[in-house]
Protein backbone atom coordinates (compact mmCIF):
# COMPACT_ATOMS: atom_id res chain seq x y z
CA UNK A 1 0.00 0.00 0.00
CA UNK A 2 1.37 3.44 -0.99
CA UNK A 3 1.29 6.62 1.04
CA UNK A 4 -2.17 7.78 2.01
CA UNK A 5 -3.45 11.04 0.59
CA UNK A 6 -4.26 13.57 3.28
CA UNK A 7 -6.90 16.30 3.29
CA UNK A 8 -4.34 18.95 2.32
CA UNK A 9 -3.15 16.91 -0.66
CA UNK A 10 -6.76 16.32 -1.67
CA UNK A 11 -7.62 20.01 -1.33
CA UNK A 12 -4.70 20.98 -3.58
CA UNK A 13 -6.35 19.00 -6.41
CA UNK A 14 -9.86 20.37 -5.81
CA UNK A 15 -10.10 22.74 -8.82
CA UNK A 16 -8.67 20.18 -11.24
CA UNK A 17 -11.06 17.46 -10.00
CA UNK A 18 -14.07 19.79 -9.80
CA UNK A 19 -13.92 20.83 -13.46
CA UNK A 20 -13.52 17.22 -14.58
CA UNK A 21 -16.46 16.05 -12.45
CA UNK A 22 -18.76 18.87 -13.62
CA UNK A 23 -18.12 17.92 -17.26
CA UNK A 24 -18.68 14.25 -16.46
CA UNK A 25 -21.93 14.95 -14.58
CA UNK A 26 -23.26 17.17 -17.39
CA UNK A 27 -22.48 14.54 -19.98
CA UNK A 28 -24.38 11.95 -17.94
CA UNK A 29 -27.50 14.10 -17.75
CA UNK A 30 -27.21 15.90 -14.41
CA UNK A 31 -28.00 19.16 -16.22
CA UNK A 32 -28.29 22.15 -13.91
CA UNK A 33 -27.30 19.97 -10.95
CA UNK A 34 -23.88 19.08 -12.42
CA UNK A 35 -21.93 21.45 -10.17
CA UNK A 36 -23.81 20.20 -7.11
CA UNK A 37 -23.05 16.61 -8.11
CA UNK A 38 -19.35 17.44 -8.47
CA UNK A 39 -19.29 19.28 -5.13
CA UNK A 40 -21.07 16.44 -3.32
CA UNK A 41 -18.73 13.85 -4.86
CA UNK A 42 -15.71 15.83 -3.68
CA UNK A 43 -17.13 16.34 -0.20
CA UNK A 44 -17.94 12.64 0.08
CA UNK A 45 -14.47 11.70 -1.15
CA UNK A 46 -12.77 14.11 1.29
CA UNK A 47 -14.78 12.71 4.19
CA UNK A 48 -13.86 9.15 3.18
CA UNK A 49 -10.20 9.57 2.20
CA UNK A 50 -9.23 6.78 4.57
CA UNK A 51 -11.07 4.35 2.23
CA UNK A 52 -8.81 5.25 -0.71
CA UNK A 53 -6.10 2.61 -0.64
CA UNK A 54 -4.08 3.86 -3.62
CA UNK A 55 -3.58 7.64 -3.95
CA UNK A 56 -2.87 7.16 -7.66
CA UNK A 57 -6.50 6.10 -8.07
CA UNK A 58 -7.97 9.30 -6.65
CA UNK A 59 -9.37 10.56 -9.96
CA UNK A 60 -11.14 7.29 -10.93
CA UNK A 61 -12.46 6.97 -7.38
CA UNK A 62 -14.09 10.43 -7.32
CA UNK A 63 -15.37 9.89 -10.87
CA UNK A 64 -17.13 6.72 -9.71
CA UNK A 65 -18.77 8.71 -6.91
CA UNK A 66 -19.81 11.42 -9.40
CA UNK A 67 -21.28 8.89 -11.87
CA UNK A 68 -23.60 7.60 -9.13
CA UNK A 69 -24.49 11.17 -8.15
CA UNK A 70 -25.21 12.22 -11.75
CA UNK A 71 -27.52 9.25 -12.26
CA UNK A 72 -29.30 10.02 -8.98
CA UNK A 73 -29.68 13.72 -9.96
CA UNK A 74 -31.14 12.78 -13.35
CA UNK A 75 -33.67 10.41 -11.74
CA UNK A 76 -34.70 13.03 -9.16
CA UNK A 77 -35.05 15.72 -11.80
CA UNK A 78 -37.24 13.48 -13.97
CA UNK A 79 -39.37 12.49 -10.96
CA UNK A 80 -39.89 16.17 -10.15
CA UNK A 81 -41.09 16.82 -13.69
CA UNK A 82 -38.09 18.94 -14.59
CA UNK A 83 -37.33 17.05 -17.78
CA UNK A 84 -38.22 20.00 -20.07
CA UNK A 85 -35.50 22.17 -18.58
CA UNK A 86 -33.18 19.23 -18.25
CA UNK A 87 -29.87 19.26 -20.07
CA UNK A 88 -29.55 15.82 -21.60
CA UNK A 89 -26.43 14.80 -23.48
CA UNK A 90 -25.06 18.20 -24.48
CA UNK A 91 -24.01 18.15 -28.14
CA UNK A 92 -21.17 20.53 -27.31
CA UNK A 93 -19.62 17.92 -25.03
CA UNK A 94 -20.19 14.98 -27.34
CA UNK A 95 -18.62 16.19 -30.60
CA UNK A 96 -19.86 15.02 -33.97
CA UNK A 97 -23.11 13.65 -32.63
CA UNK A 98 -26.23 14.53 -34.57
CA UNK A 99 -28.98 16.14 -32.49
CA UNK A 100 -31.34 13.23 -33.30
CA UNK A 101 -28.72 10.76 -32.08
CA UNK A 102 -28.21 12.76 -28.87
CA UNK A 103 -31.97 12.76 -28.23
CA UNK A 104 -32.14 9.01 -28.89
CA UNK A 105 -29.24 8.38 -26.49
CA UNK A 106 -30.94 10.52 -23.83
CA UNK A 107 -34.03 8.31 -24.11
CA UNK A 108 -32.16 5.05 -23.45
CA UNK A 109 -32.55 3.25 -20.11
CA UNK A 110 -30.08 4.60 -17.55
CA UNK A 111 -27.44 1.86 -17.65
CA UNK A 112 -27.34 1.85 -21.45
CA UNK A 113 -27.29 5.66 -21.65
CA UNK A 114 -24.45 5.93 -19.15
CA UNK A 115 -22.41 3.19 -20.86
CA UNK A 116 -22.82 4.77 -24.32
CA UNK A 117 -22.04 8.25 -23.01
CA UNK A 118 -18.93 7.12 -21.15
CA UNK A 119 -17.55 5.01 -24.01
CA UNK A 120 -18.58 6.87 -27.16
CA UNK A 121 -19.15 10.37 -25.82
CA UNK A 122 -16.29 10.70 -23.36
CA UNK A 123 -13.85 8.19 -24.79
CA UNK A 124 -13.46 5.79 -21.88
CA UNK A 125 -12.52 2.20 -22.64
CA UNK A 126 -15.30 -0.26 -21.83
CA UNK A 127 -13.39 -1.66 -18.84
CA UNK A 128 -12.90 1.90 -17.52
CA UNK A 129 -16.62 2.61 -17.97
CA UNK A 130 -17.41 -0.58 -16.06
CA UNK A 131 -15.19 0.59 -13.21
CA UNK A 132 -16.82 4.05 -13.18
CA UNK A 133 -20.28 2.50 -13.19
CA UNK A 134 -19.38 -0.04 -10.52
CA UNK A 135 -20.45 -2.97 -12.69
CA UNK A 136 -18.73 -5.90 -14.38
CA UNK A 137 -17.16 -5.30 -17.80
CA UNK A 138 -19.61 -7.77 -19.35
CA UNK A 139 -22.48 -5.58 -18.15
CA UNK A 140 -21.07 -2.62 -20.07
CA UNK A 141 -20.49 -4.75 -23.17
CA UNK A 142 -24.08 -6.04 -23.13
CA UNK A 143 -25.48 -2.56 -22.32
CA UNK A 144 -23.70 -1.10 -25.32
CA UNK A 145 -24.85 -3.97 -27.52
CA UNK A 146 -28.48 -3.45 -26.47
CA UNK A 147 -28.15 0.34 -26.85
CA UNK A 148 -26.75 0.00 -30.38
CA UNK A 149 -29.67 -2.21 -31.40
CA UNK A 150 -32.20 0.23 -29.91
CA UNK A 151 -30.48 3.25 -31.46
CA UNK A 152 -30.31 1.58 -34.87
CA UNK A 153 -34.02 0.80 -34.66
CA UNK A 154 -34.97 4.30 -33.43
CA UNK A 155 -32.83 6.10 -35.97
CA UNK A 156 -34.03 3.85 -38.82
CA UNK A 157 -37.59 4.98 -38.00
CA UNK A 158 -36.47 8.56 -38.71
CA UNK A 159 -35.09 7.67 -42.16
CA UNK A 160 -37.00 8.97 -45.19
CA UNK A 161 -39.65 6.63 -46.58
CA UNK A 162 -38.85 4.06 -49.24
CA UNK A 163 -38.23 5.67 -52.64
CA UNK A 164 -36.72 8.85 -51.19
CA UNK A 165 -32.97 9.04 -51.14
CA UNK A 166 -31.52 9.21 -47.65
CA UNK A 167 -28.99 12.03 -47.21
CA UNK A 168 -25.45 10.78 -47.04
CA UNK A 169 -23.66 11.15 -43.76
CA UNK A 170 -20.61 13.35 -43.87
CA UNK A 171 -17.42 11.96 -42.28
CA UNK A 172 -18.21 13.87 -39.09
CA UNK A 173 -21.49 11.94 -38.72
CA UNK A 174 -23.76 14.88 -39.53
CA UNK A 175 -26.16 15.04 -42.44
CA UNK A 176 -24.68 16.83 -45.41
CA UNK A 177 -27.45 19.44 -45.38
Amino acid sequence: MGAMIDAEGFDSRYEELFGDLVALARSLGAGPDAEDVAQEALLHARDHLRELRDPDKLRPWVRRIAVRGACRARRLNRAAGGEDQFERVPAAQVPDVDVDVAAAIAGLPERERVAVTLVFGLGYRQDEAADLMGVAAGTVYSSIWRARRKLARLLAEDEPSVGAAAPALAPNGRNGR
